[in-house]
C-alpha cells in the first residue's frame, strides 16, 4: 500500500511542477484568439443554421442534433432556447480566459484553470471547426451562390 500512495504523491509532485512550469505570459497570447476563434465558430454555425432554416430548400433540412432539433420545432422559443444552450458554455471559458490573480496568493489554482481552460478550448475550437467545415459550409456556399 506504500508503494501505491508513494507513486500517487510523486505523480502529484510531478504534475504541480508542470502546472507551476507554465507560462502565463504565453497563456495570455493564445487564451484570447482560441476563445475569439470559439465565439466566431459558434456564431458561424449558429448563421448557417438560420440560412438553412430560411433557405427554399427548407424541407430537405434536418438537424442532426436531438435536442436542437426538438427546440427547432418549438419555432421562435425553442430557437432561443437552443441558443442559450450553445452559448452558455462560453460563460465559464471566459472566466478561465480572464481569471487572475494580482496578489499572487494562488499562483498554482490559477494556472490550473488557465491550462484547463487552454485544453477546453483548443478541443472546442477543433470540433466546431469540423462541424462548420463539413456541416456548414456547403450551406453558406449554396446560400451565397444565389
Amino acid at each position: 500500500m506504500s508503494r501505491l500512495s508513494e507513486r500517487f504523491r510523486r505523480a502529484n509532485e510531478r504534475d504541480r511542477l508542470f502546472i507551476m512550469n507554465l507560462n502565463l505570459h504565453f497563456l495570455d497570447k493564445v487564451l484570447l484568439p482560441l476563445f475569439a476563434v470559439f465565439l466566431c465558430l459558434n456564431f458561424l454555425d449558429v448563421y448557417s443554421t438560420i440560412l438553412a432554416l430560411k433557405s427554399a430548400t427548407a424541407a430537405d433540412f434536418r438537424e442532426l442534433n436531438p435536442i436542437a432539433s426538438v427546440l427547432f420545432s418549438m419555432h421562435f422559443n425553442g430557437f432561443l432556447i437552443a441558443l442559450t444552450f450553445k452559448y452558455l458554455p462560453a460563460i465559464p471559458l471566459f472566466y478561465a480566459v480572464f481569471v487572475r490573480d494580482s496578489q499572487n496568493k494562488h499562483p498554482y489554482e490559477i494556472r490550473l484553470v488557465r491550462f484547463v481552460a487552454l485544453v477546453a478550448l483548443a478541443a472546442a475550437d477543433m470540433y466546431l471547426g469540423y462541424i462548420v467545415a463539413v456541416n456548414n459550409i456547403p450551406t453558406l456556399m449554396a446560400f451565397l451562390g444565389h
